[in-house]
């Protein structure tokens, strides 16, 4: 398997013959050529790729992975998906918001795999847990309660009795938290066993891991955690073994984070690859933290999802076309601001008509960007004008800088926010 490191929003060169067959045709894996994880030119005999807002590894063809890296710091990398990705609330408390460990990991996928180690710790120490699942099956002898109906049905028609069927209740590692658990030990110990750096240490503690789960079987079903997620919604985990909520929290963030992306590919090579997608996890980070901003609350503030609560028409006199800003600054009720989150550094003219739409619609009195700032000398807010005389729309461009202190960063955008509402 070769790899290949790129930047995210960078070029680099691949050969030609790297992803060819030896008729001439291209052999790109079909889901990464769908979906566009690269912007691709051709120049001569080499291929020239610019990964967008995806970064991971990324397997461009059955021996070739992308391993695109983030500008971004990786420990504030990790803080943003952290926060993008919510944990499950269930019935019985409300717990802590499991935060990824970037410190000590040079990419995403090894703060994945850290996270999911620090968190797996206390199941080492306390044990896995089990529930008792209903078997049915026929035995020659009797073992729990006889099917009756089933016996009736099935054996006294014969007029000989060969078996005896039964139903009883055993104690089984063989659980849906447990096959959650399982996969996301498989998908980001395969990836970073795909990585240039092979991480033996961390590696070979997902294979204790893993051991420990070895009757648990590898679910790859599509269904796993809808289902997964329902059972955690509508059943209590037992006090002994709350600590499996911590491990839930990443291993959901791992296969079904906000941004996280599972790409699988079928065939022998059964190559999977983790990926983030930092346009939807910039998003979700910034909608998160203004909505759990204790200071908002106290100013009694509130922010809205327009792809969900918050979602409106465009216009007062027909439902034709939807109005969706990415976020809704309310006080007392009132529309205040309205944004839009980007993560781009050069916004595009038809991003600033969208824009402005959104806050007429609104009847927000203000509108403002939110992206990644180019350096450090050019942060926060800066006015870009105003539009319209008998309706004036102030119209703000935020810039923030993703290489510094993120929680000072976030304190600042909160509190322009509050100033911004008046």
């Amino acid at each position: 398997m070769k790899i290949i490191d790129a930047i995210e929003r960078q070029p680099v060169v691949v050969p030609i013959k790297d992803v060819m067959t030896s008729d001439g045709a291209f052999c790109f894996v079909p889901e990464v050529k769908e979906k566009g994880y690269f912007d691709i030119d051709y120049r001569k005999n080499e291929l020239v790729l610019i990964a967008g807002n995806y970064i991971g590894q990324v397997p461009l063809t059955d021996n070739l992975i992308i391993n695109v890296a983030p500008k971004v710091p990786i420990t504030n990398l990790a803080r943003i998906i952290g926060i993008a990705s919510q944990p499950i609330k269930c019935l019985d408390f409300f717990r802590r918001k499991y935060k990824l460990h970037g410190a000590a990991s040079s990419n995403i996928i090894e703060a994945m795999c850290r996270s999911l180690l620090i968190s797996l710790r206390e199941l080492d120490a306390e044990g896995v847990y089990r529930q008792y699942e209903l078997k049915n099956n026929s035995y020659a002898g009797l073992r729990g309660r006889i099917d009756i109906a089933r016996y009736v049905r099935e054996s006294i028609p014969k007029a000989k009795r060969t078996t005896i069927p039964c139903f009883y209740y055993d104690l089984s590692i063989d659980t849906l938290f447990n096959r959650v658990i399982k996969r996301a030990i498989y998908e980001v110990g395969f990836s970073l066993s795909q990585s240039a750096d092979k991480k033996t240490d961390l590696l070979r503690q997902l294979s204790y891991f893993s051991d420990i789960f070895n009757a648990v079987p590898l679910d790859n079903s599509y269904s796993l955690l809808r289902r997964a997620k329902e059972q955690l919604m509508a059943q209590h985990v037992p006090d002994l073994r709350h600590y499996y909520l911590d491990i839930l929290d990443v291993c959901f963030i791992i296969l079904d984070g906000s941004g996280v992306e599972l790409i699988g590919q079928k065939g022998t090579s059964g190559m999977h690859s983790l990926v983030v997608n930092l346009e939807d996890a910039f998003e979700q980070y910034f909608r998160l933290t203004l909505q759990s901003s204790s200071v908002l609350k106290a100013a009694e503030i509130s922010v809205l999802d327009g792809n969900l609560e918050g979602k409106s028409t465009l216009f007062f006199d027909n439902e034709r076309y939807d109005a969706k800003p990415d976020l809704i600054v309310k006080r007392h009720g009132l529309v205040k601001l309205v944004g839009d989150v980007k993560y781009k550094t050069k916004l595009a003219e038809s991003d600033r008509y969208q824009l402005i739409s959104h806050a007429l619609s609104y009847g927000a009195t203000t509108a403002f960007f939110i992206t990644p700032a180019q350096d450090d000398k050019n942060t926060g807010p800066v006015f870009v004008g105003t539009i319209g005389q008998a309706h004036p729309i102030k119209i703000f461009h935020y810039r923030i800088n993703l290489d510094v202190d993120l929680v000072a960063e976030e304190s600042n955008f909160i509190n322009w926010v509050v100033a911004s509402c008046g």
